[in-house]
């Protein structure tokens, strides 16, 4: 089986989560990874219609797991795909490099298990961050509904059935918990204690994407020493106090810093391995560097993971969408922190980000960036321009066919 698993993770398309791994979100849906592309999903593939069991060994998993057998590209796998064709190492490849367990621990070929799982359990969150919607966090609902007309999830709350998982309980090694904000998550506390009570929680591992405005309690602590490693991706988007807050409304940077710095004096444990998991974005490019910079800072340890994520969605809050005159600007920002010898992962982290901000030319979108920016400004009292100094004027940079293309299509919320 080794043997055999070695030479799979040289297939340019096999990716070990299609054989151990599944996708929940708040809203029934279920992928064989957050990355997913969601327009790959057939709709009947959800919990609204099928136990996950159901799902996981059913036609459409089995297909994907056809298709990656024979080298075929997925077309809902294209992320990774994009990124290993821009020079970064993607999320397949990482997991396929064995980077959480060996990979003969995780995955049977011939008999695929259900052993780790991205869980976002509800939609419970005390943010309303730009990049996000009503599924993900229900104080977007009502906001969706005034100014776009219509919301992403049916219900301003929601949730899944977390019993879906029973059928893989006591094989799960690796569980990842995204929002919502997990921290306030109720059912995913529950789960975490029936967790603590297998006799091998000792060699679970855990990991969670938190907002950085939740203290994380000494009780959650003493509760997390019972598993083998806690990671903690940390969304500490910027270190300019103006973009944090217009990003990750309504938070203070206050809290945010502080909250942050907690985190990063609990990562001198070796139990808990802190993340910077900063999403980029046309709302934060611009200050990555001081950023990341603010992160190694305030680290009384060298920190073991730097992976900044492109934003991919919403499209028109994306990095391609800036003008050139822009990307060229930020580019010139970045090159000292390439040039000046700090350390290889801000380097290839900032290499990374300037290789994908040129390559496409998404400026066609600026229209409804602009639309979607003064709504969501009027609706919540903030100001883009107040807010981001830098980019004077450069909402202005449109041009006929953009507005042709705004007519003929609705802001995409």
């Amino acid at each position: 089986m080794k043997k055999n698993l070695d030479k799979l993770t040289q297939n340019a398309s096999f990716c070990s989560l299609a054989w151990d791994h599944q996708f929940m979100d708040p809203t029934g849906r279920v992928k064989p990874c957050c990355r997913f592309s969601e327009n790959e999903r057939p709709e009947e593939i959800s919990l609204n219609h099928s136990r996950l069991d159901q799902i996981f060994y059913g036609p459409w998993m089995s297909d994907i797991r056809k298709k990656m057998l024979a080298g075929e590209r997925v077309a809902g796998c294209r992320r990774c795909y994009q990124e290993e064709d821009n020079g970064k190492k993607s999320l397949r490849q990482r997991y396929n490099d064995n980077m959480m367990l060996p990979i003969e621990e995780l995955v049977n070929v011939d008999r695929p298990r259900i052993k780790w799982l991205e869980l976002a359990i509800s939609n419970a969150c005390n943010l309303a961050c730009r990049m996000c919607d009503s599924r993900y966090s229900w104080k977007w609902f009502d906001e969706e509904q005034e100014l776009f007309g219509k919301t992403y999830s049916k219900t301003k709350v929601s949730g899944i059935d977390i019993s879906n998982v029973d059928p893989f309980l006591d094989d799960l090694v690796h569980i990842k918990f995204t929002g919502g904000e997990p921290l306030i998550t109720k059912e995913h506390w529950q789960l975490i204690r029936k967790l603590a009570e297998r006799p091998d929680a000792s060699e679970i591992l855990l990991n969670y994407s938190t907002n950085c405005t939740i203290h994380p309690k000494q009780e959650w602590q003493e509760l997390w020493q019972r598993f083998k490693l806690i990671e903690f991706a940390l969304s500490f988007d910027s270190a300019d106090p103006m973009e944090s807050e217009y990003i990750r409304y309504p938070s203070k940077f206050e809290t945010t810093e502080k909250v942050t710095k907690e985190f990063l004096r609990m990562g001198e444990n070796p139990k808990f391995n802190m993340i910077l998991r900063t999403t980029v974005s046309v709302l934060n490019a611009w200050h990555l560097p001081e950023t990341i910079l603010w992160f190694v800072k305030n680290s009384n340890f060298k920190p073991k993971i730097i992976n900044p994520t492109h934003l991919t969605h919403p499209d028109f809050l994306s990095i391609t969408v800036l003008p050139k005159v822009l990307k060229d600007q930020i580019a010139q920002r970045y090159q000292p922190f390439i040039d000046g010898g700090y350390f290889k992962k801000l380097e290839k982290s900032l290499e990374h980000i300037i290789s994908y901000m040129y390559s496409k030319d998404d400026t066609h979108l600026l229209y409804r960036l602009k639309s979607y920016l003064d709504k969501t400004d009027s609706y919540r009292g903030q100001s883009f321009e107040k807010s981001y100094p830098q980019f004077a004027g450069f909402l202005d940079m449109l041009g006929p066919e953009d507005a042709a293309y705004q007519d003929r299509r609705e802001l995409d919320c």
